[in-house]
């Protein structure tokens, strides 16, 4: 009898430890990154995005060369022209606000990456402000993403009017939020308005 019973310990125990294991293995916690690792990872995500910024700021330039070949003499007015002009200047707009949104929070990353008992206070904040549910905000932080992207792809759908997954779909295959920001026709300064009290 006592026999039987041990065997019966030893074989839960056992179930219980590879059921443990699995659910560990399921259930990856957030990567523990140091604050060089975190501003590295950071400054990656905002060269991505300034990337968009220079191609848009190219743009902008081949208007200019076209504005100059086409401009009649004496000077008139170039009504199409100037349509793109003020085209290209708020896309150059969207993509500018969403690099310096990305940074600012960035900088405010850095605090959270060097006292890292203020992740779970950050974590209840997007919680609460974006209405976002839990579990896929735990899943993006287990996945490693920063807390910049968290909180711009969360303002950007909210500023879009679009489902959160949708615009961290689109970021996955663009990897650039100045471009999603673009994609999603962002107008300028709504994604500052989007985030205005976030962190009061």
């Amino acid at each position: 009898m006592r026999m039987r019973s041990r065997v019966s310990l030893a074989l839960a125990l056992a179930v219980g430890f590879v059921a443990g294991f699995v659910f560990a293995r399921q259930n990856p916690q957030p990567p523990t990154l140091s604050v060089e690792e975190i501003v590295k990872k950071v400054q990656d995500e905002i060269d991505e995005s300034g990337r968009q910024v220079v191609v848009e700021v190219w743009a902008a330039l081949q208007l200019l060369k076209e504005a100059v070949k086409e401009a009649p003499v004496p000077p008139a007015p170039m009504p199409e022209l100037e349509r793109k002009f003020a085209v290209i200047g708020e896309r150059l707009s969207v993509a500018v606000e969403t690099l310096l949104t990305q940074t600012f929070i960035g900088a405010v990353e850095k605090t959270t990456a060097a006292m890292p008992e203020l992740n779970s206070l950050v974590f209840e904040r997007v919680v609460q402000f974006f209405n976002a549910s839990r579990e896929d905000v735990q899943a993006m932080r287990e996945k490693g993403m920063t807390w910049s992207s968290i909180i711009v792809g969360y303002g950007l759908a909210k500023a879009s009017g679009k489902p959160a997954k949708d615009v961290f779909a689109a970021y996955a295959k663009e990897k650039a939020w100045s471009k999603v920001a673009l994609d999603l026709g962002v107008k300028p300064q709504t994604l500052g308005k989007a985030l205005q009290g976030l962190f009061p």
